[in-house]
């Protein structure tokens, strides 16, 4: 006849402490599957969720497009960074040879006033054109306006002057060229950053290229 023995206290003890063992360890187990790839327990939220989805969460970068590989401009405060309002402008002409074409508006410096581009040739020889573009910047603002300007990087082209209202700044630009206008109205500063691109230089078909953008920094 075959006894059957009970485990002792001892033994009852050591499985249940074994059981409660093991337990813990799936638990933990779970939980870190669970937030496998986060950072403080918090996980992502992907990089279209909205602003009120993603509060107090991780922002995946973008997946695809210009913007792969950062996190998009939504989720970031760069009030402290830059204010102001911006424009760029940009514009091809296609010379005629021994002529000046008509000016055309370009674009504009937010605030206050237009830019305008004219396209010459600067070549009288027939059937070889010489590109040469001509800048006016008319101050619309309602004030006289302090102005700065540098054509290329030589030092001999810098002008400073201050501009009435309803007046405008001109200047020629012979060849390939970056240009670079400082304004001041009111404690408000303005950037313009500009490049001049001659093509076809000496050739029957050439012309002007412009294009740039325009900053509004205003007074703190």
């Amino acid at each position: 006849m075959i006894r059957k023995h009970l485990p002792s206290p001892a033994m009852v003890v050591a499985l249940i402490a074994l059981l409660v063992a093991l337990s813990g360890s799936a638990v933990a187990a779970v939980n870190f599957a669970r937030n496998a790839g986060a950072v403080d327990g918090k996980s992502a939220v992907a990089s279209g969720a909205s602003t009120k989805a993603a509060a107090g969460r991780l922002v995946a970068t973008q997946r695809s497009g210009a913007g792969r590989g950062t996190i998009a401009a939504k989720y970031l405060d760069l009030s402290g960074a830059m204010r102001g309002r911006t424009s760029t402008f940009g514009r091809s002409f296609s010379l005629i040879d021994n002529q000046s074409l008509a000016p055309a508006q370009i674009g504009s410096v937010p605030g206050l006033g237009t830019l305008q581009a004219t396209c010459t040739d600067e070549n009288g020889a027939a059937g070889k054109l010489d590109p040469a573009t001509t800048i006016t910047f008319a101050n619309g603002s309602g004030d006289a306006v302090n102005l700065s300007r540098t054509i290329g990087f030589n030092a001999g082209t810098n002008v400073v002057t201050a501009l009435p209202n309803g007046t405008t700044h001109q200047f020629k630009v012979s060849g390939s060229q970056p240009f670079v206008m400082h304004i001041e109205r009111r404690g408000v500063n303005y950037a313009v950053n500009g490049v001049i691109r001659q093509d076809g230089r000496n050739t029957a078909s050439a012309s002007c290229l412009v294009y740039g953008y325009a900053l509004e920094v205003p007074a703190s």
